[in-house]
């Protein structure tokens, strides 16, 4: 049994302290379970379905009413409109309440998506079992301005997309939206101080509908978990059988739906489900109990800690939750106030797995972490240290629900909290012990081809009826907005976004506006920070932003311009991101996963290196660059912007 000597230490503050001996053995398990994983093709071994003909079905929209989606045109009368949004989920909601609030009327906003809702990824998973693994008391932004009590500790799904358009309603955002629209070329016209956008509509059984409109302002804020992507391995189109993504779930063949998990269909079938990252954690309970037989396929266990979910009792949340004015912004940051190796908030209340894990500072950053890449490995090692503890747990809890000893021992993650996305859950791990569930452990390599009506792996062939790829998404970290929003971005004198940062990295102020890309703003969080709470981020970005835009107006007083910061400024700060940004350095040297763009990061050149430190995040933590935002605010004078 693989597990960590934990003592307990009645001389130190510390709660343990962990045997030298096992603590090395830890850290060449992890680096023997990292080589194992390295690939040469690294982030190029996924096929992008959203860019490939060949693959775009597996994108296919399965909940969308095209009779509900308004045309392109109707939504453009005049082809303008002052402020384009380029993304329908909370983070293009949110900037667009900020917007709002900050004067600009909804009627000159236009929230363009490719889907047919609001929500992005709330629009876009709809999976079986689907929750948010983030507090709903943190989560869910507006609590405070809406008066909406969430029904559980951890909202499921259809609660959150349903919650989104309550929100979208309550700000008037509903005749903003354009659906089933995606913009496929932006291009920034100096003399008319505007950007030309080029948008193709696809509704279902029509011709697409194309149309070149002006817009004085572009946001971008299309979200991390966007485009889907399938293991690149021989013989996919070759397979016969029912086959989806798990973010285009196919109730038409499992049966059930959104709102009833009951999958009736799969009582006589066999599914194969491809990865055992955060999605699939939450489906396979669920697969487990109706199909006939499950094999679930894994390269990498997940981290499975407890989720402890349970219903909110009303009186509870109104006495000791919702207690006082601002209580929501006040536990958001309580939050991630606890991703720190120093003194904590004496109180902790949110109280989850997450605020229990010091180490996840790898992730979000720390003040007093490295000064310099030549200091990461003696911070790597105590950070390992640090997560040893709650490694160990995570072990114990596999041996404890799991019956099979061997399977037990397949399912221990080997590679610290901050490496790849902690999952928590309560009946993950027991589903195990049903006679209709198989682990399939690949022992690292994954699956190596697709048969007419099979998998096979190494010399076994596993023959499945419906084939699920839980296989995430384009890797987060890679690529520029241009990419995350699959399209082309053209700046000041013909500059293409893609190139630009590619070769040199972005020229960015506070990660939210670039000095080669005027009047376009990003929702970062590249160049920005982040916090656990990713939906916490995207409104400190959104307020930026809204502020920038505003002050730039009343200075332009009534006449047409163009704001962008001078590139001093934007070199300025693009020196205090790389300055700051040796604590997110511990990503190198992690089992491959999408944090490390799967092991690429590790083959970087110097001169890559640089880049991407400079693409990096703001490695002091999200409170700490917070105070630097919000004290440039409060200096009034927009330091380091131009507007012309």
């Amino acid at each position: 049994m693989s597990t960590v000597n934990i003592k307990e230490n009645s001389t130190s503050s510390n709660a343990s302290e962990i045997d030298p001996s096992d603590l090395a053995n830890m850290k060449a398990r992890y680096e023997e379970e990292r080589r194992k994983r390295l690939r040469e093709d690294g982030n190029t071994q996924f096929i992008e379905v959203a860019k490939s003909a060949q693959y775009e079905h597996f994108a296919d929209d399965p909940w969308v009413d095209s009779a509900s989606i308004q045309p392109l045109q109707t939504k453009f009368p005049n082809n303008r409109s002052e402020m384009i949004i380029i993304g329908a989920g909370w983070g293009g909601i949110q900037n667009a309440i900020r917007m709002v609030e900050s004067g600009i009327p909804a009627e000159d906003i236009r929230i363009i998506d490719p889907a047919g809702g609001f929500g992005g990824t709330w629009y876009w998973n709809r999976y079986p079992g689907l929750m948010c693994d983030i507090e709903s008391y943190t989560y869910l932004p507006y609590l405070e301005e809406t008066g909406y009590i969430p029904r559980h500790r951890y909202s499921q799904g259809e609660e959150i997309r349903e919650y989104v358009n309550i929100v979208a309603r309550k700000w008037g955002l509903e005749d903003c939206a354009v659906f089933q629209t995606k913009a496929e070329k932006i291009v920034w016209d100096d003399d008319a101080k505007e950007w030309s956008v080029d948008l193709v509509q696809r509704r279902k059984g029509l011709s697409p509908e194309t149309l070149r409109v002006r817009s004085s302002f572009v946001t971008i804020s299309a979200g991390v978990l966007n485009w889907p992507k399938l293991p690149g391995v021989p013989g996919i189109l070759d397979y016969k059988g029912d086959m989806f993504h798990s973010a285009r779930w196919a109730y038409n063949l499992t049966g059930g739906s959104p709102k009833d998990p009951s999958l009736v269909k799969l009582k006589d079938k066999t599914v194969v489900i491809i990865g055992t990252g955060a999605t699939a954690v939450q489906i396979v309970p669920q697969l487990a109990r109706w199909c006939k037989q499950l094999y679930v396929v894994q390269r990498t266990p997940a981290s499975v800690d407890v989720r402890d979910q349970r219903e909110t009792d009303e009186e509870w949340f109104c006495q000791e939750v919702a207690r006082s004015k601002g209580w929501q912004r006040e536990r958001m940051r309580n939050f991630h106030q606890h991703f720190t190796l120093g003194e904590r908030p004496t109180l902790n209340l949110v109280n989850d797995g997450w605020s229990r894990a010091p180490g996840l500072v790898g992730i979000t950053g720390y003040t007093e972490g490295p000064k310099s890449p030549e200091e990461i490995p003696a911070y790597m090692a105590r950070l390992v240290e640090i997560d040893a503890e709650r490694q160990s747990r995570i072990h114990a809890r596999v041996d404890e629900e799991v019956e099979d000893p061997i399977t037990a021992e397949k399912l221990k993650p080997w590679y610290p909290v901050w490496c790849k996305r902690p999952t928590f859950h309560d009946d993950y791990l027991k589903a195990f012990n049903k006679d209709n569930v198989t682990l399939v452990d690949t022992d690292g390599k994954g699956i190596d081809r697709m048969t007419t009506d099979a998998v096979v792996i190494g010399d076994k062939t596993y023959q499945a009826d419906i084939v699920i790829f839980a296989t995430g998404f384009l890797a987060p970290p890679a690529g520029t907005p241009a990419e995350k929003t699959n399209m082309s971005i053209i700046g000041l004198n013909g500059v293409s976004m893609s190139d630009e940062w590619s070769r040199h990295g972005p020229t960015t102020l506070h990660g939210v506006i670039d000095a080669k890309f005027p009047n376009l703003f990003i929702s970062g969080p590249v160049q920005g920070s982040l916090s656990g709470n990713f939906r916490f981020s995207l409104d400190e970005f959104a307020k930026h932003i809204s502020y920038i835009l505003i002050e730039a107006k009343r200075r332009a007083n009534g006449a047409k311009f163009s704001v962008a910061p001078s590139v001093e400024a934007a070199e300025d700060w693009a020196m205090q991101v790389m300055m700051h940004s040796p604590p997110m350095g511990v990503a190198i040297g992690c089992t491959p996963g999408y944090f490390n763009l799967e092991g690429d990061l590790d083959r970087k050149s110097p001169e890559q290196l640089m880049v991407s430190a400079r693409s990096g995040l703001w490695g002091s933590g999200i409170e700490h660059w917070l105070g630097v935002i919000e004290d440039w605010r409060s200096d009034g004078d927009m330091k380091g912007i131009l507007v012309r």
